[in-house]
């Protein structure tokens, strides 16, 4: 099979709509000069795995070349850039998805003797059963849908899962890119306007110019002959590579896993090990890696993602410090040189994991206007963020929640705060106000910076009252009432809204309590 050097193997669509087809040079080259919209065969999950791919081969390339920057939209400079990780293999089978077996292939290690006796005897024969996606009943996500597989489909999952998949079960371990087999790994950056090749090339040139030093890896990665692409080394399931012998940008490779030729098709075969690819558990994940997070709260730590995703609570505690956890911005989260004078976006992304099991794939942007860009890591900006945060808190526990338990309980006296079936009701509304307040909570900050501390405190008033009047109007219309009492409820109701607003959100004036925001 030809190689994906040669081989047009990607379609790409540009900004105005035209789909082309690209070899990965070709590709590199597009993304430089910022010609790439999408990838369609792209999937979400596959896309953030994909970018660093393509940073960290890129960077290490260049590296390998003396070159300071990466190549301009000459696909032939970058042809030259990847064959400069794989010179051992003047055929370029490091880059083919089919190879003997005995050498490497496309994100596939060689497997010693050339033998496949110990893979599984069962083909894989969509690329979409091979990625770390785990579906159930195919509920969300259908499983094996891709009946019709093209080359890019195979690159897209074999990236997916080599380089971000988990432990799922005996012989099927992990990248050491994560705190434990069932963590996750998490990629956290800044991006300029622009497409997606616009951000590749800002990650590239960020780790060309200051060097493996300035992201801070831990000092144990090798400073000569280091091992980039760990898919051409040899692997039999039961050695280990330590990180002294590698490059501090290495792509991983954590499964066994060997694309076959099937009658007009391709199918893989996986096969187990007795150990992870990579000697680092102790480290937990931080393995100096530019997109991660680190947890730093107790013991430091790679972020691991919850079902929660990048709610604008967690978000806050990853820019700013002062909540009850502290973390450390990767350093392609961070601004480089001159990018505090420019508005950016703060992307964020997870894959979800469990034991035997997927909790949803989490992305946010988030704009950052050049105020934003400058306040990251002050500590006024920290205090704004927390205090939208506390007085959001107070507007559910004192206003929306008393309120909603009256309303529910058909406005008794005294609200029964231990009464669990309308406890449960009420604070399933609470969701609802989050979610509302997350659409907003970081225009509202950044806003806020330009305000003093008493604008910012009632600007922020005025928001949150609108949305907690929203949200108990809502509330009314919906929550089971008894009819003999409706009137009663409501009023009772509203009381205990409009007094517990008062108190929550001590800024707001009679006249503002009533705007709707």
């Amino acid at each position: 099979m030809s190689s994906l050097l040669s081989e047009k193997a990607f379609t790409a669509v540009g900004a105005s709509g035209e789909a082309y087809r690209l070899s990965l040079p070709e590709a590199f080259a597009a993304l430089a000069a910022d010609r790439v919209a999408a990838f369609p065969a792209l999937r979400p999950h596959q896309a953030p795995a994909f970018h660093a791919f393509l940073v960290q081969v890129a960077a290490m390339g260049c590296e390998a070349l003396d070159l300071d920057h990466a190549p301009g939209d000459d696909p032939a400079a970058w042809a030259d850039v990847l064959r400069a990780l794989t010179r051992e293999w003047p055929e370029d089978e490091p880059w083919r998805l089919v190879t003997a077996p005995d050498k490497p292939a496309f994100m596939q290690p060689p497997v010693p003797g050339g033998g496949l006796d110990d893979f599984d005897k069962d083909l894989i024969l969509t690329p979409d059963a091979l990625d770390m996606l785990v579906t159930s009943k195919n509920h969300d996500l259908k499983a094996e849908r891709i009946v019709n597989p093209q080359v890019d489909d195979w690159v897209f999952a074999l990236i997916s899962l080599q380089t971000q998949e988990g432990q799922m079960g005996k012989g099927n371990y992990g990248v050491a890119r994560m705190n434990g087999g069932y963590s996750s790994r998490s990629y956290v950056r800044l991006t300029p306007e622009g497409g997606s090749g616009a951000g590749v090339m800002r990650d590239v040139a960020a780790l060309l110019k200051t060097g493996p030093g300035a992201w801070s890896p831990p000092p144990i990665f090798a400073h000569a002959d280091a091992k980039t692409l760990l898919w051409t080394l040899p692997w039999d399931g039961k050695e280990q590579l330590s990180l002294n012998s590698l490059h501090p940008l290495f792509v991983e490779c954590c499964r066994r896993v060997r694309l076959v030729e099937a009658g007009d098709r391709i199918a893989a075969r996986k096969a187990g090990s007795e150990m992870s690819r990579i000697s680092a558990k102790e480290l937990r994940g931080v393995l100096g890696d530019p997109w991660a997070p680190i947890d730093e709260t107790e013991g430091a730590k790679a972020l691991s993602i919850t079902a929660e995703g990048f709610s604008y609570r967690k978000v806050v505690e990853l820019l700013f410090r002062g909540g009850s956890r502290s973390y450390r911005l990767p350093y392609l989260a961070s601004p480089q040189h001159a990018e505090k004078a420019r508005p950016m976006r703060m992307e964020l992304a997870a894959l979800t994991r469990g034991m035997g099991k997927t909790e949803g794939f989490h992305r946010r942007c988030i704009e950052m206007p050049t105020q934003a860009m400058n306040a990251l890591g002050s500590d006024s900006a920290a205090r704004r963020a927390w205090e939208q945060i506390g007085a959001a808190g107070d507007v559910w526990s004192k206003a929306l929640r008393p309120a909603i338990l009256a309303l529910l309980q058909s406005g008794p006296e005294s609200v029964n705060w231990a009464d669990k079936p309308t406890g449960k009701l009420a604070d399933a509304w609470q969701g609802n106000f989050e979610a509302r307040v997350d659409q907003v909570f970081f225009h509202a900050l950044w806003a806020s910076l330009e305000l003093d501390q008493d604008a910012a405190a009632r600007a922020w008033a005025v928001e949150l009252s609108g949305i907690a009047r929203t949200v108990f109007s809502e509330v009314r219309k919906a929550a089971p009432q008894r009819s003999e009492r409706r009137f009663l409820s409501e009023a009772r109701s509203e009381a205990l809204f409009r007094g517990g607003l008062r108190k929550a959100l001590p800024s707001l004036t009679q006249a503002e309590e009533t705007t709707d925001g």
